[in-house]
């Protein structure tokens, strides 16, 4: 992606300087990496937070509209992963199914409070009849380990892909609403009990 360097270098520029009046944001290492494996096919690009101080992205420099997917994706999705890494700073990513579904909401609701987009095709993945059925299930996983592909990624044939992401997103929004005032980027280092029950 060497043709493109440049337009990374502004959009990564463009994008801490939206996020950085909201989250401090230091010590953090941004890496783009040429993967195809890791993009999301719905939008071009992919993202990974593996520790509090290391973001990645992912995009497939073989594609003929990478400069328009590096335009329209890498700000959301590089805030995103910021919001990761500064919520693992504040009280983690999650060990719980409940956790890891709040924290992937908070951080899609960060991304829609920076960029001004529209919701992520992953967070809007259920219908209202699949939420009613899906919320209770995550809620109730407040404790214990779980599978995060299967939730998360659609590998259990059982669980529509995307499920975590969707849950989140929806106890996220549901818990904005009764406060106008409340934005995902204070609420960075929020418990996710906070967020249960979920009422629509």
């Amino acid at each position: 992606m060497v043709a493109q360097q440049s337009l990374i270098e502004q959009e990564v520029e463009r994008t801490l300087s939206v996020v950085q009046p909201l989250l401090t944001v230091t010590g953090l290492r941004i890496a783009l990496i040429d993967d195809p494996t890791q993009v999301i096919p719905e939008v071009g690009m992919g993202g990974f937070n593996p520790s509090a101080d290391e973001v990645r992205l992912y995009a497939d420099s073989s594609r003929p509209d990478l400069e328009t997917v590096l335009r329209s994706e890498l700000l959301p999705q590089l805030a995103h992963e910021i919001h990761h890494a500064m919520r693992r700073r504040a009280v983690g990513y999650g060990s719980t199914l409940l956790q890891a579904a709040v924290t992937e909401g908070l951080a899609d609701h960060f991304s829609l409070e920076v960029s001004g987009g529209i919701e992520r095709p992953w967070a809007l993945a259920l219908t209202p009849a699949e939420l009613a059925t899906w919320t209770p299930e995550v809620e109730s996983r407040a404790t214990g380990g779980y599978d995060h592909a299967e939730w998360f990624f659609g590998t259990n044939p059982y669980i529509p892909r995307w499920t975590g992401y969707a849950v989140g997103f929806e106890l996220v929004r549901a818990y904005m609403d009764e406060d106008p005032t409340r934005r995902a980027s204070a609420m960075v280092g929020e418990r996710a009990e906070s967020f249960v029950p979920y009422s629509p």
